[in-house]
């Protein structure tokens, strides 16, 4: 059985009733942030592939990258009641002073709880860093804890604030807040990372302080591993053999020269310990999250309109469906075009054709070769927004020609459903989308839980909408058009 982890480490003190948890501000699907200047170092250069004298030890090349992986660490106010209770020095002012009601009352008290630690890295002197998105949430609770601060390798500690964060990628930006300039790592490019090259991986495993442990790239480009659960997320992980443990989640993956190629995010263990199995996020993706998040307080990603399907001995990514009045229908890309490059970049498969797509900022434009009925095309397609496909609108919708109901242990019998998905089933189609067929669950509508028919109608938008669906095993995005 595949067991992944996340590892970071996990406090769990013992709240009883009437404890309550309650956070400062529901920010838990809030993408959010702000402009301000920041430095990156960046070497794309490649590393030498020759043979070397014999290498007795990475000391020198470790030196000035650990100091910018930083332990992180997480706390969440609670309101803690206490019965028939009061303050003691308040029941005596009120004794010395002969008023009544102290006792036989309730107080109530706030403390800061800490929930879970991690690891970070800083990439900019002015003290901007990147840890993973769930290394800065509240795992019992699912919201956004309410404190963060940070833990320097000099032992120094600041307080940090929540710059923005991505769950469909995992990465989050943190902004410490420290007088002077801070240790910062340069970036590499990921991209030219190769299956063999030696890596380094740093965080704050079990909360121990600053670890470095190494290993070689395993492989590049690991895609749909079920890592992350966010609906929509994006996995392009790379794969290493160097120890990865708890606490390491948005650790520092550093190659050869000392430069950062990866986020640290997840493990593949049976026991929760590392088995030589770690994933982590290229910096390629993480700096282009990174940069939304400071530059434009959210994460723009390109819209191209296909439904698509993997091939099953071929590569590429074939359309299954064109929405209408799309950039893919403007550029005139039909239904059962293979696409096989994107960007210059061949497309072996529709989670890369998915992550092309969405590195791509809204009106770029972008080329693409495409294979149809056995002929080469070079195209051309000037991508949407994302965001755009889910502006709200006033009243209520149905969906066109469809006819959904909630589920029970019925529906789940008749449609061989397992229990573990979640929402609507389609009774009836006959509308033009064929692909929303008798026995589809629709689990999500522009990424909001759709689990009663007054969810179509709140989250369903004029234009194009975005369903996540499940058909016989399989989940898959579904673009709808709603006239």
């Amino acid at each position: 059985m595949k067991v992944f982890e996340k590892f970071n480490v996990l406090l769990f003190p013992i709240v009883l009733a009437p404890f309550l948890l309650i956070p400062s501000v529901d920010r838990e699907n809030l993408l959010y942030g702000y402009a301000d200047r920041f430095t990156l170092k960046f070497d794309d250069t490649p590393l030498p592939q020759t043979d070397a004298p014999r290498v007795t030890g990475f000391a020198d090349v470790l030196s000035k990258a650990p100091p910018a992986v930083v332990g992180v660490y997480t706390a969440q106010v609670v309101r803690r009641n206490f019965p028939n209770s009061s303050n003691p020095l308040e029941d005596f002012l009120r004794r010395y002073y002969g008023l009544s009601g102290g006792p036989g009352r309730s107080r109530v008290e706030e403390q800061k709880v800490p929930t879970g630690m991690g690891s970070g890295v800083i990439i900019s002197p002015e003290g901007y860093a990147i840890t993973n998105a769930h290394v800065i949430t509240d795992q019992r609770t699912g919201k956004l804890v309410d404190e963060v601060s940070v833990k320097l390798s000099d032992k120094r500690e600041f307080p940090a604030e929540i710059v923005g964060f991505d769950k469909a990628t995992d990465i989050a930006v943190l902004k410490i807040n420290a007088p002077n300039a801070l240790p910062a790592i340069t970036l590499a490019d990921s991209a030219k990372l190769r299956v063999g090259n030696i890596v380094f991986a740093a965080g704050n495993p079990l909360g121990v302080g600053l670890t470095v442990t190494m290993g070689i790239v395993s492989a590049t480009g690991r895609t749909d591993l079920g890592i992350l659960k966010d609906p929509g997320a994006y996995e392009n992980f790379i794969q290493t053999d160097a120890a990865i443990n708890q606490g390491n989640s948005g650790g520092a993956l550093i190659d050869a020269k000392g430069r950062l190629v990866g986020i640290n995010t997840a493990i593949y263990s049976r026991t929760g310990g590392s088995i030589g199995i770690g994933f982590a996020i290229p910096v390629n993706l993480a700096r282009s999250v990174m940069t939304g998040l400071i530059e434009k307080g959210g994460v723009q990603r390109g819209f191209l309109g296909v439904q698509l399907e993997d091939l099953a001995t071929e590569d590429g990514a074939r359309i299954m469906g064109v929405v209408k009045g799309s950039p893919a229908d403007r550029a005139e890309i039909q239904t059962n075009d293979i696409i096989v490059e994107a960007k210059g970049k061949e497309i072996t498969s529709v989670a890369e054709l998915r992550l092309a797509i969405s590195q791509t900022p809204p009106g770029a434009s972008v080329p693409l070769v495409i294979i149809r009925e056995s002929n080469r095309k070079n195209i051309r397609v000037t991508l949407g927004s994302l965001d755009d496909t889910m502006r709200p609108i006033v009243g209520g919708l149905s969906i066109p020609g469809v006819t959904v109901a909630q589920l029970d242990g019925d529906l789940r019998q008749r449609f061989d459903i397992p229990d573990e998905v979640e929402g609507l089933v389609v009774m009836d189609s006959s509308g033009e989308e064929k692909t929303i067929r008798k026995g589809v669950v629709i689990v999500e509508i522009n990424g909001q839980s759709a689990r009663a028919e007054k969810d179509v109608r709140a989250y369903l938008r004029k234009g194009l909408n975005r369903f996540y669906v499940w058909f016989k095993g399989k989940y898959s995005f579904l673009p709808y058009r709603i006239p």
